[in-house]
């Protein structure tokens, strides 16, 4: 069986990284497309941690964040900080969060606790209302998406069972394979894992996107002193942060939908709204001077998965990879696993196709 996979982000690296482990050794091709100066993978903050509000991607995360902390080769590809986390989220209760809690620490290991408005105001937080509940997270932190792209497309470098092509578009996608540089390669089933580019490729080749769109992303590192949190998200106002050697990352959800795939300008008023909300919530932590404001776009999904999806009116044979809504470090170990078992086993393909 010949796969091919297109696009060479931390998704589909680590896509073609599994498939090339699996028995059966199907022959593998991994077309990275054109270079782009700052993908979604290149411009991910990383942040990892058990949390998420969804219980598919939060099963997903656990199980990313388990493979993460017990593989030292993985640990040491991904750059892997292990800061702690601390997760708010827009509503829930003791008794409502219970249940999240005792699975993170039912697979990390009582990881996790809860803590209240209380706590979370001697921790450092100021004007939080009297009911916010927070998930603090031990095992928890970030990761250097680029760098373990790049750790993972060094090693596939070295298998026989893949071939590395040259970057460029892809043209006349279809089930039966696509051309690249004029070259037409056939393929038993194409994964498209383009990021940000997927939904256009899709159009572009005269195939429905779905539930797939773009979204940009923002944020600012800072110089800060002063009491720095640790990695953190306030789902109420969208604020999250995390640390940086000598600094904090900073930023708010943005609000371009459909955003186009080659990029959008960075929005200074989004980056000094961040830092003000910042220094609000935060009363004892200086922000000092702040570079350049980093903008990508990502691919989004409606379920906030990323996944395998089938592509309608192919056959079963086209794929898409990607949709994980700008969060896609927390959940791509156990997403491409499961993604590269859909693949290789025919008891999975069966049922994915039903």
């Amino acid at each position: 069986m010949r796969i091919a996979i297109l696009g060479s982000g931390l998704a589909g690296s680590l896509l073609a990284w599994r498939l090339a482990q699996r028995p059966g050794r199907a022959e593998l091709l991994l077309a990275p497309g054109p270079a782009a100066a700052a993908d979604a993978t290149a411009a991910s903050g990383g942040a990892v941690r058990g949390y998420e509000v969804n219980p598919e991607q939060r099963a997903l995360a656990l199980a990313s964040m388990a493979e993460l902390t017990a593989d030292p080769v993985l640990r040491n590809w991904s750059g892997f900080t292990d800061c702690g986390s601390i997760f708010l989220p827009e509503t829930g209760t003791a008794e409502s969060l219970a249940g999240p809690v005792a699975e993170i620490n039912a697979t990390l290991g009582d990881s996790a606790r809860l803590v209240d408005a209380e706590q979370l105001a001697r921790d450092g937080w100021a004007g939080l209302a009297p009911d916010r509940i927070g998930i603090l997270e031990r095992q928890a932190g970030y990761l250097n998406p680029n760098g373990f792209r790049r750790a993972v497309l060094a090693d596939l470098a070295g298998r026989r069972s893949i071939t590395l092509l040259a970057g460029g578009a892809v043209g006349e996608l279809g089930p039966d394979g696509f051309t690249l540089a004029g070259v037409r390669y056939r393929c038993d089933l194409v994964v498209l894992a383009a990021g940000a580019w997927t939904p256009s490729v899709l159009r572009e080749a005269g195939f429905e996107v779905g539930e797939l769109t773009t979204k940009s992303i923002q944020y600012a590192i800072h110089r800060a002193s002063g009491a720095l949190p640790t990695t953190f998200v306030d789902d109420r106002s969208g604020l999250f942060g995390k640390p940086t050697p000598g600094g904090l990352l900073l930023g708010l959800p943005t609000t371009g939908w459909s955003a186009p795939p080659s990029g959008v300008p960075a929005d200074p008023e989004l980056a000094e709204r961040a830092a003000a909300l910042a220094t609000s919530t935060f009363p004892a932590l200086r922000l000092h001077s702040a570079g350049p404001p980093v903008a990508a776009v990502d691919c989004y999904a409606e379920s906030g998965l990323l996944a395998l999806r089938p592509v309608a009116g192919a056959d079963g044979r086209l794929f898409s990879f990607t949709g994980g809504t700008g969060s896609a470090a927390k959940t791509v170990l156990a997403a491409s696993s499961r993604a590269a078992a859909q693949l290789t086993d025919p008891a999975v393909q069966l049922a994915g196709r039903t």
